[in-house]
């Protein structure tokens, strides 16, 4: 089986607003990915560290 990626020619190169579009586009995937974890992932376990640490203080007072 041929593959399809050797018949495009390779002189062609594509317009820089084309390119500017692309890695705007995956720049703005990164920011969501980034976001996500923040808010899913680590913004959770601090605060989980937070109130586990406030725990064992009141606890060592006690």
């Amino acid at each position: 089986m041929e593959n399809p990626f050797k018949k495009v020619i390779h002189s062609e190169k594509l317009p820089d607003i084309i390119k500017n579009r692309v890695m705007d586009d995956i720049n703005v995937i990164k920011l969501a990915l980034d976001v996500t974890d923040l808010l899913t992932i680590k913004y959770p376990e601090a605060i989980n560290d937070i109130l586990n640490f406030s725990n064992k203080n009141k606890n060592k007072s006690d």
